[in-house]
């Protein structure tokens, strides 16, 4: 099945984050974004509605701060920084258009 390029793209992102995640051994928030990334790559939209949930509150994915060897890597956080907040625009989006759709 080809996915729509934009489920595909969020996809896509959500996978690079899991992998800086797991570089620094944050198994816990991998292991979320992973089942996020799983649920929209079967165009499963719960996985939309999963995500954007992460972002909210204390502790949530915007607190995250990857960490090596009791520091935090500039370049990695960058990066992830990038591609947390490229993850929040590109749900953003579905939902908006999943919003849309249910409104027809």
């Amino acid at each position: 099945m080809t996915l729509h390029p934009e489920v595909a793209r969020l996809s896509q992102t959500l996978e690079a984050m899991t992998a800086l995640l797991k570089l620094h051994g944050n198994e816990e928030w991998a292991e979320q974004i992973e089942r996020c990334r799983s649920n929209i790559a079967r165009s499963d939209y719960y996985g939309v509605e999963r995500l954007l949930r992460l972002y909210g509150g204390m502790g949530s994915l915007n607190d995250v701060v990857l960490q090596a060897a009791g520091s935090a890597p500039a370049e990695a956080n960058s990066r992830f920084d990038a591609l947390r907040s490229s993850a929040w625009e590109q749900a953003q989006a579905l939902a908006r258009h999943q919003s849309s759709v249910n409104d027809r």
